[in-house]
C-alpha cells in the first residue's frame, strides 16, 4: 500500500514539473548564455585572483543547473512519450473495436 502511495505521489510530482517545460526551456537557453559569457570572461582573469575562483564557482553552479535542467527535460520527455504510446494503443484498440462491430452488423 505505501509503494503505491509513493507511486502515485512521484506521478503528482512529474505532472507538476512537466507542466513547466517551456519554462525549464527558457532557463536551459539562459543558463546557455550564461555559461558561454563565463566562459569568455576566463579571457580577461588572472588566475589566482579572488575574481578567477568566483568565475570557477559560477561554472560549478552553471553546471550543477545545466544538468538538473536536462535531467528534468530528458524525464519530461519519456513521461509524455509514454502518454502518447497509451494514447496511441487506446486509439488503436477503440478503432479495431469499432471495425469488429461493423463487421457483424454487415454480415
Amino acid at each position: 500500500m505505501r509503494g503505491d502511495n509513493n507511486i502515485i505521489t512521484m506521478v503528482k510530482f512529474w505532472d507538476k514539473m512537466c507542466a513547466f517545460t517551456p519554462l525549464w526551456r527558457l532557463a536551459l537557453a539562459i543558463i546557455m548564455i550564461l555559461l558561454v559569457l563565463t566562459t569568455f570572461s576566463f579571457a580577461f582573469v588572472a588566475p589566482g585572483t579572488g575574481t578567477y575562483y568566483i568565475v570557477l564557482f559560477n561554472l560549478l553552479l552553471l553546471g550543477l543547473l545545466l544538468m538538473v535542467n536536462l535531467g528534468v527535460l530528458y524525464v519530461c520527455k519519456q513521461y509524455r512519450q509514454k502518454e502518447l504510446e497509451g494514447e496511441k494503443e487506446l486509439e488503436t484498440f477503440q478503432g479495431s473495436e469499432g471495425a469488429s462491430d461493423e463487421e457483424f452488423d454487415s454480415g
